[in-house]
């Protein structure tokens, strides 16, 4: 039986669900007979969703708990064409919105920019657990004459629950699954002063055994234990003063493995070595866990000011985050019972910067504007030890410790301004520019020697224009354009002296891009449905680009050897796609939603760093680790390889597919029944187009939940079940076996060494998630 029959018969049982509920009578009411109105602050001001000239996806916080969504990265499973990931370390995120992608570990400006309460946040900081979030806005396209950094595929916005200032209240969340995750969160709002002063302190416990990755050689357990805090300020002396503080304390601790898949399963020519491992297995090979722990401080302060007819508005933020990570150095286990590896300690802070001047009364009638300035400043040095284990005879003879530090800052300065003519009540024409100052401080230290001090300054201008037209006061078409600009990295990772082709692929150009969108939003039969469209075409100019790890020829103290690293590339590119989102009221009580989100990316033919070993110009599919000879003879001074490519810029699906339902019925005068499903759908696709395992499938993750509720809403009951099919896909896997790096020491004298490679039988093999049951349950009083 394929997937695509099996979701079907998932469909079919959830209709028979729905069908079960319906033998009581329905309720008069006309609360839900419509589609709800969302509104969205994606333009600084409040305004409903089908308004806004742009695409914007919308997650209220009222979703994430029906959907029981505990984790940041899980909204991508209701936002198509967004690919959120924490890594296996849990603080190596990466997003993808419009397929441009984004690594942290590159150094450079996010492709997709964070926001915590309107302030520029560092994404570490929201790829954590959520709790008490009013609303999650995904913003397509480039940013920036309106908000923080510029960024060129578009922005995440974070806004959590305020204070309430003239009811307390709160509420309890509980969680807890069969695979050991429990979740309590919860918050209590206190009016200190009616309607004037308020307060509010949510928290947060999480404890899962994250990804469920055991390992056949090291007997505990993985985890994730997390826990928070968050007491939020709300003060309105009078009614033209606002001001909004919140402070939140974040702590977790990881510990994880690799998972892993026999070579044998996926090469048919390789040899059966025992144990046999399974990717569905959800099992990995390392003697020694992979362990993170994390402490997160931010404090953002919103300020309004209003005065004949406009606001004047300030917010500031000030983020520390303290990282202590240990990666296991020996990932073949070559050596079971030694322990090594990279000591990793982090300390990163920023602070920012943000005064607006906006218009909230239209000048003339007419005219709406918004001018500000910003700035920012982060840094995050951090000092690793690197342990290399040096053999001889193929014997474990010492641990080595390299320490290296990196030390950097960067600043930020620029002046923005947007205005926007209202021609009538159907038409709008808006228009920003942005000027950015960027000043960037970098030096790498390795075993008491400076590499490389890097200082660099840059500015840019940015623009966007945007016209809109309605019609009728149900439909709305629009087209804009705008430019992006992210000044270039210098990747840290390669610890020798630069040749330049080595410089050409660790010192990054500045990246300009230009965009172009189309589309319409309708709403009809009277309200019940609507229908969105959206079409655009970017242009990339030396796209931040960072592929696969490949071998070149490193030195160290003993000379060469060879090594791997995901080198960077300047490429120019560009990208087309559509994204799709309709919604239909049924009948009250019952919904259903979709959306479609499509992204084909290219490079224009440029160079990128790659294995070469035949100098035929092309990137080699093998997934055989180069010797020293074959490297030397293939990379010749430089290094390392390079091929011109016309590749994607991005291994995420170039589409993507959403699906949500909820049938609701009246059990009694005071109680609703309910079934709700959520389906992500994904295609075959061909993730790096060089390594010949890691062609991932079709595949669809369905989840069910099935509850009662109070009408009011001050409880809730729910049952759930995520990957509902128990879907077993493979994501994706490794270009070749998962080997141990060493240096062996060379007779007679035992003075120099040379690097080798001790090879396992497994590939890194990474799946989707396990079948998961759980039960929630949510009470709520007050004003919640």
């Amino acid at each position: 039986m394929n997937k695509l029959t099996t979701l079907a018969l998932a469909s079919v049982s959830l209709s028979v669900l729905a069908t079960a509920v319906t033998a009581q009578p329905a309720a008069t009411s006309s609360d839900d007979s419509t589609l709800s109105e969302v509104v969205v602050t994606a333009r600084r001001r409040e305004e409903s969703l089908q308004t806004v000239p742009q695409t914007v996806n919308a997650v209220s916080g009222n979703t994430l708990q029906k959907l029981n969504i505990q984790r940041f990265e899980d909204i991508q499973a209701v936002v198509p064409g967004l690919t959120l990931s924490s890594g296996s370390s849990g603080y190596s995120t990466a997003a993808t919105v419009r397929g441009a992608s984004f690594q942290q570990e590159t150094g450079a400006q996010p492709t997709v920019a964070f926001y915590l309460n309107d302030a520029t946040i560092n994404s570490a900081y929201l790829f954590e657990s959520l709790f008490d979030v009013g609303q999650i806005e995904v913003l397509r396209g480039p940013q920036g004459t309106l908000r923080g950094e510029a960024s060129p595929s578009g922005s995440i916005t974070v806004t959590t629950r305020r204070p309430t200032l003239g009811e307390g209240g709160g509420y309890a969340d509980v969680t807890a699954t069969d695979h050991g995750g429990r979740n309590l969160n919860g918050a209590v709002n206190v009016p200190i002063i009616a309607d004037k002063l308020g307060v509010r302190l949510a928290a947060i416990i999480d404890d899962n055994r994250y990804d469920q990755v055991r390992s056949i050689n090291n007997p505990l357990r993985p985890y994730s234990k997390s826990w928070g805090v968050r007491p939020s300020i709300r003060w309105e002396p009078t009614d033209a003063v606002a001001v909004n503080v919140m402070y939140q304390h974040m702590e977790r601790k990881l510990g994880a493995y690799d998972p892993v898949e026999s070579l044998s399963q996926i090469d048919p020519s390789a040899p059966v070595v025992n144990p046999v491992i399974h990717a569905s297995d959800s099992v990995g090979i390392a003697g020694a866990e992979r362990t993170t722990r994390q402490v997160q401080d931010a404090l953002i302060g919103n300020l309004d000011v209003r005065f004949s007819g406009q606001k004047l508005s300030y917010v500031g933020s000030l983020s520390e985050q303290t990282i202590t990570a240990f990666t296991p150095g020996d990932a073949g286990n070559a050596f079971p019972g030694v322990v090594y590896g990279q000591d990793l300690v982090s300390k990163g802070s920023q602070v920012t910067h943000e005064l607006r001047l906006a218009s909230e009364d239209r000048l003339f009638g007419q005219f709406d504007y918004t001018v500000g300035a910003f700035v920012s400043r982060f840094g995050a040095p951090s000092d690793l030890t690197n342990q290399s284990a040096i053999t001889a005879f193929g014997n474990l003879v010492f641990i080595a410790d390299t320490p290296i530090f990196n030390r950097g800052v960067n600043k930020e300065r620029s002046i923005f301004g947007n205005a926007t003519w209202h021609v009538g009540d159907a038409t709008e024409l808006s228009g920003g520019l942005r000027h950015i100052w960027y000043e960037d401080h970098g030096e790498l230290i390795v075993s008491s020697n400076s590499l490389f001090q890097e200082r660099s300054k840059d500015q840019k201008t940015i623009y966007n224009l945007s016209l809109s037209h309605k019609f009728t006061p149900d439909f709305l078409a629009y087209a804009n354009t705008g430019t992006a600009f992210r000044p270039g990295p210098f990747l840290i990772g390669v610890f020798r002296p630069l040749t330049p082709t080595l410089r050409q692929f660790v010192d990054l150009q500045n990246e300009t891009s230009k965009s172009y969108e189309v589309g319409f939003k309708s709403t009809f039969l009277d309200k019940r449905a609507l229908f969105n469209v959206a079409i655009y075409h970017q242009d990339f100019n030396n796209f931040i680009y960072r592929g696969s790890a490949v071998s070149y020829v490193d030195l160290n103290q003993n000379g060469l050897v060879p090594s791997s690293f995901n080198f960077g590339s300047s490429v120019d590119a560009k990208i087309d796609g559509v994204d799709v989102e309709a919604a239909f009221q049924v009948m009250q009580g019952f919904n259903v939603s979709a959306a479609f989100s499509y992204a084909k990316s290219k490079i224009k033919n440029d160079p990128v760093a790659c294995n070469d070993l035949d100098l035929n110009g092309v990137p080699d599919s093998t997934a055989v680790t180069p010797t020293l000879a074959q490297l030397l003879a293939s990379t010749g001074s430089g290094a390392v390889a390079q091929c011109i490519v016309h590749d994607p810029i991005s291994f995420s699906p170039k589409w993507s597919l959403t699906l949500q339902s909820e049938y609701a019925r009246p059990i009694s005068s005071s109680v609703d029944g309910y079934v709700r499903g959520l389906l992500s759908y994904y295609p075959k696709n061909r993730q790096d187009p060089y390594n010949p395992y890691d062609n991932v499938d079709n595949y669809g993750l369905l989840n069910l939940y099935l509850g009662v509720r109070s009408r009011d809403g001050a409880w809730e009951l729910a049952l759930f079940g995520k990957n509902i099919t128990n879907t077993d896909k493979v994501l994706s896997r490794s270009n070749g076996v998962i080997t141990t790096g060493v240096q062996e020491l060379q007779p007679p004298t035992f003075t120099s060494a040379i690097g080798r490679s001790i090879p396992s039988s497994y590939v890194s093999a990474r799946s989707t998630p396990p079948r998961e049951f759980g039960v929630n349950l949510r009470y709520a009083f007050g004003s919640r």
